[in-house]
């Protein structure tokens, strides 16, 4: 089964490297690739069995009610980048909790039986087991750096698969933040590196897909 396939990726991901050793990260790693392969294979197979349903985009909001853009988050990474690594955790976890409270957010709904919903319930539950995973690892500063890079590309990636942005946008989140947890000093890539490694990596993408 396809879900069982993502849990043994998700197993080996986290237990091959010595993340306390982790290099300096200076690309998304190929198991985002795998990741998302799996999900579009979901995604063919269900659409061979279920319906499509009513396309509803959840997405995420500010304090004032507007939509903001996936590129606007408040686990950014001004937020983590302090001298002190303390109060740089001290203050992830901080501005995490205030969200949760402000969004009262419903993760995992109801499922449906619509392509959509399956799909999107999916790849909440891959995610929540990757964050499941990332708990049990101590993490060096460029191994945190790898998963803010991976979970980066994930915001740009997952739109076009999963329905509910706003509720997978916020589980990405929650990845970031237990790696930060579990991290020996927790301090992210500036954004313009981050930015720049997850545009190589899209435009790299985007040829893999033309046709030849």
């Amino acid at each position: 089964m396809r879900t069982q396939k993502i849990s043994v990726l998700l197993k080996k991901r986290f237990a091959a490297p010595n993340w306390v050793k982790h290099k300096e990260p200076r690309e998304v790693h190929m198991f985002v690739d795998l990741l998302l392969q799996e999900f579009e294979e979901i995604r063919t197979e269900v659409k061979q069995i279920l319906p499509q349903g009513i396309l509803r985009k959840h997405r995420r909001t500010d304090s004032n009610g507007s939509t903001a853009s996936s590129r606007s988050n408040p686990l950014r990474d001004d937020r983590l980048n302090r001298s002190n690594t303390q109060k740089a955790r001290s203050q992830l976890l901080e501005t995490h909790l205030a969200k949760l409270f402000k969004q009262k957010m419903e993760i995992f709904t109801k499922v449906e039986q619509t392509q959509e919903s399956v799909i999107t319930t999916i790849v909440k539950l891959s995610l929540k087991s990757l964050q499941e995973f990332v708990r049990l690892q101590t993490f060096n500063r460029s191994g945190f750096q790898q998963i803010q890079l991976d979970i980066h590309f994930l915001k740009f990636t997952l739109k076009r698969i999963a329905e509910d942005e706003a509720a997978v946008d916020f589980l990405l989140d929650e990845v970031i933040v237990s790696t930060a947890e579990r991290c020996l000093d927790p301090v992210p890539l500036e954004p313009p590196i981050l930015d720049r490694l997850v545009q190589t990596k899209l435009a790299k993408t985007s040829e893999q897909s033309m046709p030849s």
